[in-house]
């Protein structure tokens, strides 16, 4: 293994996820000084009186969303700076996309995830992941964390920082594609959105190979989270309640839905992959 292609990809993630680990220290920090009930909390908490801590019912939900988007935007500017695995002006380059064929990427992609949220309808998100989910979409800030700073910083790191700079240093494509993709699958750190992230990773990933940027790949993470964020606003809790079974008149038919969205979105991807001209790094 040549582990100069691999350290992007190594230390993009450990910069990620160190960042991530700052979000609790920083809503227990921040938390504790604006809400005498919360240190309470904690002080029970970490004393082992309770098992539970009712992070957002004590914290303002626009405040731990923010910390949430400051920790993500403080990873991408140490992979930008001092590591340099991100080119700004290279990942934003509108002028590389051949927008003809650039539809048949977003179409793929749209349909793509699709036929993911069918096959992981079953498989639930863990409770309190759930109720995050839910409050952050009832808030502006959360809305914006949710839907736009997440999937833009989330593209700088896994399609740029890791993906983009193992091609600059002559990765094999589906090397660099595959890494990035399981790296993004794994930051999710439940199986549930692992294993919607993974296939939705490598199609982010094949798009910007062809393309060389992330403006399609951004678009398409932006679309598809904000789908999920309007549903958790506007449904809310009785999303568990609903199912593509109901939604398609019973199981045969919604598993050939699932199947005809799954066939097109490859089709279409395989078409962009030999329309489009890929852009050398």
């Amino acid at each position: 293994m040549n582990w100069r292609k691999i350290t992007p990809a190594l230390l993009s993630l450990l910069v990620f996820l160190l960042a991530q680990a700052l979000i609790p220290a920083v809503a227990f920090g921040i938390g504790t000084f604006v809400s005498p009930d919360f240190g309470t909390a904690l002080q029970k908490f970490l004393s082992g009186e309770t098992a539970d801590l009712p992070l957002l019912e004590l914290m303002p939900v626009p405040m731990f969303s923010l910390t949430i988007m400051a920790t993500n935007i403080i990873a991408i500017l140490i992979c930008y700076r001092p590591l340099r695995y991100i080119r700004p002006i290279k990942a934003s380059d509108f002028g590389a996309i051949r927008w003809q064929t650039g539809l048949l990427a977003i179409a793929g992609g749209i349909l793509g995830g699709f036929c993911l949220s069918i096959m992981t309808e079953n498989i639930a998100l863990p409770d309190s992941m759930m109720q995050m989910s839910m409050a952050m979409s009832k808030s502006i800030w959360g809305l914006l964390a949710l839907a736009i700073v997440g999937p833009i910083t989330e593209e700088l790191l896994f399609r740029e920082a890791i993906e983009g700079e193992m091609l600059r240093r002559k990765a094999h494509p589906w090397t660099a594609i595959t890494i990035s993709a399981l790296a993004f699958s794994i930051v999710h750190l439940n199986f549930a959105q692992g294993l919607y992230a993974l296939p939705l990773g490598i199609m982010f990933g094949i798009i910007r190979y062809k393309t060389g940027n992330i403006i399609l790949p951004s678009l398409l993470h932006i679309l598809n989270n904000s789908i999920v964020a309007l549903q958790l606003c506007t449904i809310g809790e009785e999303m568990a309640d609903l199912s593509y079974a109901e939604m398609f008149g019973g199981n045969t038919a919604t598993q050939i839905v699932m199947l005809l969205s799954g066939l097109l979105s490859i089709l279409l991807i395989k078409l962009f992959w030999n329309c489009h001209t890929h852009h050398a790094e």
